[in-house]
């Protein structure tokens, strides 16, 4: 009677070996949500830049500190939900790594490349906040306006960093969605 216990020992252990029984499909598609939802969140940081934009080329210097200081308390706020929805991200990655599959290793890995860069963004808008605070700072610019432009200026060049990287994300977003649907096959 002992042989077939250990035959069936046997089997269940080579079945664990191979594979059968992983949890990295879950954890892929929960890593795969999780990146989801934090983009969802960075969605709403990418339009402060021009909410902040239209608010400085306002010249509505009497209400310009409240909202403007309105608008960079709300976007800090994002920066950190936004530094939080990535955070979740990265523990389910790492959930999914720790199942060393090497069907679904290499998608795990190209979400913790999007992680990054997604960080590099959110530097970039946290950039952008402490130029916009500088340049409310500065206000009224009503003797010399053309003092703004240097401020103005470093902020369309953070702007234009951030778009490019943007653009960057695309291109690994594809990669990583491809990645996924190979997976799910």
């Amino acid at each position: 009677m002992r042989t077939p216990r250990a035959v069936v020992f046997a089997v269940l252990l080579a079945v664990a070996a191979a594979g059968c029984g992983s949890l990295a499909p879950r954890y892929a598609q929960e890593a795969r949500s999780s990146y989801i939802s934090a983009r969802a969140v960075l969605a709403g940081l990418q339009e402060f830049p021009s909410q902040m934009e239209l608010l400085l080329r306002g010249g509505d210097w009497e209400t310009l500190g409240k909202k403007g200081e309105g608008l960079i308390e709300d976007a800090r706020d994002l920066v950190s939900a936004t530094y939080a929805a990535f955070n979740a991200v990265v523990e389910k990655c790492e959930a999914l790594k720790g199942e060393r599959s090497r069907k679904h290793d290499p998608y795990a890995e190209k979400l913790l490349e999007l992680v990054r860069l997604n960080e590099r963004i959110i530097g970039g808008y946290t950039e952008f906040l402490s130029l916009s605070s500088s340049a409310l700072e500065g206000v009224p610019y009503l003797e010399d306006p053309q003092a703004l432009m240097p401020v103005l200026e470093a902020m369309d060049a953070v702007a234009s960093r951030i778009q490019e990287q943007f653009a960057e994300l695309e291109s690994l977003e594809e990669q990583a969605e491809a990645l996924y649907l190979e997976i799910a096959r």
